[in-house]
């Protein structure tokens, strides 16, 4: 990363994190897992304590995974546009290195609220609810338990599980923050931008649900807990197809870059 492009990241960041922003990173952070928990955790059977996290992990953050996304930075980029601030921004900074900063701040920043997102419902999931004891489980006896993508990695330990997972998700959030703000960048017109990775996603998992491929889909290898457990591998196909989605968006935008922004 070149001298000017880092100390661009350093100042996006310091723009980007204030107090107001950190309240509403919090609430994404929180909020839907709290009200999903208020709504699961008498009306269900959990033989596991993981079983409590799976289902937290159910429901409203697969459905609004994108917009959650593009809400965490990209959309902030629409009032620079419209308010024609960029053409002030050039006078002191290449255009590149200025919308390359916004990419790599948006990124670390999206990836980090999706893995906590995750991540923290997993550590009050496993270690801080088992002492409450507000969900009780059940024996299994002789119920199958439905075992989920990713508990292959159960082996390695439960912490292990929980963060190696957590990291998948925040990746896949950096993916779809990405493509939402490239899109943002190259359109004219900002809501289609922003709502574009949502359709994608939708449109993924219809696509795979009508071929027979569900396994395949957009929220299922995100996100597998509706669905019995697949192998690894195939969580990575959709994924590839997303970055390659990106890759395109990218060189785009590079060639294109002044005919936007002219």
């Amino acid at each position: 990363m070149s001298k000017m492009l880092s100390h661009q990241v350093k100042v996006e960041l310091m723009r980007a994190v204030t107090w107001r922003q950190c309240v509403i990173w919090a609430a994404l952070i929180l909020v839907l897992p709290t009200i999903q928990f208020l709504l699961i955790k008498e009306n269900y059977v959990y033989y596991r304590q993981l079983d409590l996290f799976l289902r937290l992990n159910s429901n409203f953050v697969p459905l609004l995974f994108p917009i959650i996304m593009v809400l965490v930075y990209a959309i902030y980029f629409v009032g620079e546009r419209k308010n024609h601030f960029i053409p002030y921004v050039r006078i002191r900074i290449p255009l590149a290195t200025y919308l390359f900063s916004k990419l790599v701040v948006n990124a670390i920043l999206s990836f980090l609220i999706a893995f906590l997102m995750v991540f923290v419902p997993f550590i009050f999931s496993m270690y801080i609810e088992p002492g409450l004891g507000i969900v009780h489980l059940y024996p299994a006896d002789s119920n199958p338990i439905p075992y989920t993508t990713f508990e292959q990695l159960l082996f390695l330990g439960t912490l292990p599980y929980g963060i190696i997972y957590s990291l998948w998700v925040g990746l896949n959030g950096m993916m779809y923050a990405t493509m939402g703000l490239l899109l943002v960048m190259i359109l004219e017109k900002p809501f289609v931008a922003l709502s574009i990775p949502f359709m994608y996603y939708l449109l993924g998992n219809f696509i795979t649900q009508i071929l027979g491929y569900e396994q395949f889909s957009p929220t299922y290898t995100i996100f597998p807990f509706s669905i019995s457990q697949q192998p690894l591998w195939t969580v990575f196909v959709p994924f590839t197809i997303l970055c390659i989605v990106i890759i395109i968006l990218g060189f785009y935008l590079k060639e294109n870059l002044y005919k936007h922004y002219d």
